[in-house]
């Protein structure tokens, strides 16, 4: 019973990890940045940022044997945690960037400090 419930667990880290780790994350970011790509377009790009992003995150986490004391190295849990962070502020910032709302109270908040200076 507990080997198949470890399978499954497997199963479900690879079908939630890959996407995670090889297109959400720049598939965010092309929605993001570039705006003005045809939808195949942001696809493709998606995915080469992911990758480039899960290479930083991995000399992040493991570069010198500074970094990786300080962050625990290449595990997992670590590589979950952070694409899991980068891949949630994405989310955040795509909302608050489509969002009318959100872009009148920046703008107010943009005026408040240009007439400061």
């Amino acid at each position: 019973m507990g080997e198949i419930d470890m399978s499954i667990l497997n199963i479900l880290q690879i079908i939630v990890g890959l996407p995670l780790a090889l297109f959400i994350p720049g598939y965010l970011a092309t929605r993001i940045f570039f705006k003005e790509l045809d939808e195949l377009e942001k696809v493709a790009l998606g995915f080469v940022l992911s990758i480039a992003l899960d290479i930083i995150v991995g000399l992040f986490l493991g570069y010198n044997e500074t970094m990786k004391n300080i962050t625990g190295g290449i595990t997992a849990f670590n590589l979950w945690l952070y694409l899991g962070v980068i891949t949630i502020l994405l989310i955040i910032v795509w909302i608050i960037k489509n969002n009318d709302e959100y872009k009148k109270i920046l703008s107010v908040f943009l005026k408040l400090f240009e007439k400061e200076r």
